[in-house]
């Protein structure tokens, strides 16, 4: 029975890498785990998000993660820079993964020419803490050579362990450049994670090292001469030979104070559908209100499914709140998915 623990130990070690880079169906509802060049890119002093999320492991198990995270701008040496934290706990039957990371970003110099381009870089440094929790585990009695033990004598010494982490990212984005026409502002990065290659060894003996954490995406958002706005972005994640490919497609259609067009935006609706290949997609719709509070809900359905009942793939909910907008005719209009 030991041995199987340790073989049960690997494999959750080996196939569950990924738990400790969760990322939401909606990704951008917390784009600080995508890359820490995106910490800071706010409307206004500062904002607030939560984001929530189950799906069915089995028929029996749920996976729940739940990730928060607070982000502000500010200048440094007159260039935009940024800084953001979150909080990461992701929940599988007895096999919990927490994540905390702070994440600085600046922006490059590119002369005045280049006032709607921009160039930025982020650093993260955090933790990451992983546990195999017996309360959550069930084993059958087992056989000591006389009689069968009651409760199971498995050794439950070493089922947590922490290490660091530390991620870089490059970001391109472009921004708005005059509110009616017609925009096609694109944006684009990668970013590493786990560059310290910490060794983990979890119900083992002998400690392996993490691959490197790589990401790349992007995308663009079309402005057009109506209130509708189009974004798609795309996200292609690879550590050693497990790989993760998802994106989005929404709409959104701006709401504007006294019904006049490309003035001060009033709030917005949102609605379109978000994929992770080979894996699910998801029914997304959200709204916004004054450039303040936004709330928006992803109804996941199963592509693939072995172990599942039925095709239901979780459900997600996503809050934000940004303090300090202030409404500019031109200039700053970031052209990310809000989810």
């Amino acid at each position: 029975m030991k041995v199987s623990l340790h073989i049960l130990g690997w494999y959750i070690l080996l196939a569950e890498v990924f738990a400790q880079q969760a990322l939401p169906i909606g990704l951008w509802s917390q784009p600080q785990t995508i890359s820490p060049a995106q910490a800071g890119l706010v409307d206004g002093r500062f904002r607030a998000a939560i984001t929530h999320a189950f799906r069915p492991a089995t028929g029996f198990v749920r996976f729940a993660s739940s990730w928060a995270s607070l982000e502000a701008p500010f200048t440094l040496a007159n260039l935009p820079a940024g800084i953001g934290a979150y909080f990461l706990s992701d929940v599988a039957g007895g096999w919990r993964t927490t994540k905390g990371m702070v994440n600085l970003a600046y922006e490059a110099p590119l002369g005045a020419r280049a006032r709607y381009d921009h160039l930025r870089a982020g650093f993260g440094v955090g933790f990451v803490q992983r546990t195999v929790e017996p309360n959550d585990l069930y084993y059958e009695d087992q056989f000591d050579g006389r009689s069968f033990s009651r409760p199971t004598t498995e050794n439950f010494s070493q089922t947590s362990l922490w290490h660091a982490d530390y991620s870089v990212g490059l970001l391109y984005y472009r921004t708005q450049k005059v509110p009616g026409n017609v925009e096609l502002c694109p944006f684009g990065g990668f970013a590493v994670a786990q560059l310290n290659r910490p060794a983990v060894g979890l119900l083992v003996r002998r400690a392996e090292r993490l691959s490197l954490f790589w990401t790349g995406y992007g995308g663009a958002r079309l402005f057009t001469r109506t209130p509708f706005e189009f974004i798609a972005s795309f996200l292609y994640a690879r550590s050693n030979q497990s790989q993760w490919i998802g994106g989005s497609l929404l709409t959104e259609f701006v709401i504007y104070e006294g019904g006049y067009w490309f003035t001060r935006p009033a709030g917005s609706i949102l609605a379109g559908v978000s994929l992770r290949a080979r894996d699910q997609y998801a029914l997304v719709a959200g709204f916004t209100l004054q450039k303040g509070l936004a709330a928006g809900l992803a109804y996941s359905l199963l592509t693939r499914r072995a172990t599942t009942p039925t095709t239901f793939g979780g459900l997600q909910v996503m809050m934000q709140y940004q303090l300090g907008y202030s409404y500019k005719e031109r200039g700053i209009v970031y052209p990310f998915p809000i989810w």
